[in-house]
Formats: C-alpha cells, structure tokens, sequence
C-alpha cells in the first residue's frame, strides 16, 4: 500500500501557497497555479485537499516549460510557477494517511537527506578562495573577478524558470542593490544555463518592476561549475580579499537578512 505523507504535503503546500497569498507587493512575480498540466485559480489550488497532492514543484524548465509557453504563452516566463500533479480516484484508494510522528520522523529524513546532497554539491565553502572567471554581462561588458579585488562581491547563481531565485532576487534592489550602492560593492548576479535571449526578456520585464541590475550569462555552466554541481539560487559571498566569508543555498527571508548584514559587516570594515 502507498504511504501518502499527508503531514508533510501540508507543511510543504502551507509554505508554498502561503508565501504565495502574502506577496501583495506589485513588484512581485505573478502567479500561475498548474495542476495535471492545466491552468488553475489561486483560490482553487487553496482549496486542496491535501490528501489528493502526489507531488508539488515551484519553478519549471526545459521541455516541460517550452510545453507551458506553447499552451500560455510568455505569461510562463513572466509568473512564479507552482507545479501540482494530484492522485486519481484510482490512486486515492491505495494511498492511506500518516500519523504527524511518523510524518515528522520522515520529515527529518528528507531534509537531512536534502542537507546532504547540497553539501555533496558544494566544492567552494566558507573559507575558500573564490575561483576566478570571467563572465559575459548582458550589457556587453566582459568581467573578470580577479579585477574586482579591494571590493565586496556577492556572486548569486539564478535562473528565469527557478521560483526561490526570483522571489531572491525581487527583494535584492530594496535589501541590497540600493542599500549597497557604492564603488566598494558589486552584485554579480550570473544566469545558469540559458540563452542571452531568454535572459533578456526576463531583464525587460524585470526592469517594468523597477528591478534593474546587470545580469550574467553562463550559458554551458563554466562558471558554476566551478563552485559548485547543483541546487540554486545559490549566494557567495566574497571579501575584499578573494575569500569566500559566507555562502547559502536556496531562499528565505532569514538567509537574506543574514546575507544582508554579512555585506554591511564588510564594508564597514572596509570603510575603517
């Protein structure tokens, strides 16, 4: 009999939808709900039964996106894109309930587990010196990070179909690109894997949002390589001397706030 971890869709679906119906902020993404490969409402995806939820995704690519943008159009590009795929009746009778002990035994399971693959993934950690590149920005200029030394360098890894990367990098112009706008401070926001077009467009419509900064392009994934094999958003920060003095995976607002006051820490120190 399937075990359907009822407790643990309902945290995860909690989290997710409930992040979504707090973002009243216009500058935010919008929304599309996608459940068994059609369009929902919001107030319909909020009206789950829990028990019915096979698998939840946010953030979709490759040729399942290019599936959406034929259906959607560029709406797809342009939204935060929650996945559902639901249980048929069929399924529902093989699929029983768990009690939230055993829930929060395999709870600590995945997230251990999931601790474990993002360390396995990292080769650059906190203490590290920052490998160098060079990365094509989408204005033209060429930047190369061994030039940057004497500076302050937050090196994010994000893409256009990755939700927790846009949901980041719509808080960066309030938490860091204005708060931080000095010569001694520099964002290198690189887009893993994909085309200069696609990266452009979202750069457009970013910009509508008054979210502006100067991307970079990484399409063959040279310099994320480098740093590390998988899992974004990721953040490295980097000291005035090359050396990585902080590092995080994913998006919350607690990762930001402490990425926040690790770069106002740096260049305070700097300004002494």
């Amino acid at each position: 009999m399937k075990v359907k971890l009822v407790f643990v869709v309902l945290i995860s679906l909690a989290c997710a939808l409930g992040s979504f119906a707090q973002d009243s902020n216009s500058k935010k993404p919008a929304k599309m709900f996608i459940i068994n490969g059609e369009e929902v409402t919001q107030e319909y995806a909020f009206s789950l039964d829990t028990k019915r939820i096979k698998q939840m995704n946010m953030g979709v690519s490759g040729e399942a996106k290019e599936a959406l943008i034929k259906k959607y159009g560029e709406r797809v590009n342009e939204s935060t894109v929650l996945i559902l795929d639901l249980y048929t009746d069929e399924e529902m009778k093989t699929v029983k309930s768990i009690t939230p002990e055993e829930a929060a035994v395999i709870n600590k399971k995945n997230a251990d587990e999931r601790e474990r693959k993002i360390k396995e993934s990292t080769l650059i950690s906190t203490g590290d010196m920052a490998p160098d590149f060079v990365v094509d920005m989408l204005d033209g200029q060429k930047i190369k990070l061994k030039d940057l030394k004497g500076k302050v360098v937050l090196l994010n890894f994000w893409a256009t179909w990755c939700a927790p990367c846009m949901k980041e990098l719509y808080e960066f112009p309030d938490k860091i690109i204005k708060p931080f706008a000095s010569n001694n401070f520099v964002l290198l926001a690189v887009s893993r894997g994909e085309q200069e077009d696609v990266v452009r467009k979202r750069m457009e419509k970013l910009k509508t949002k008054d979210i502006v900064f100067n991307a970079g392009l990484d399409l063959n994934q040279v310099i994320y390589k480098q740093y590390a094999t998988d899992f974004i958003p990721r953040n490295f920060l980097i000291d005035q001397n090359g050396k990585v003095v902080y590092t995080s995976v994913g998006y919350s607002e607690e990762k930001l706030s402490e990425l926040v006051k690790k770069i106002d820490e740096l260049l305070k120190v700097s300004e002494k």
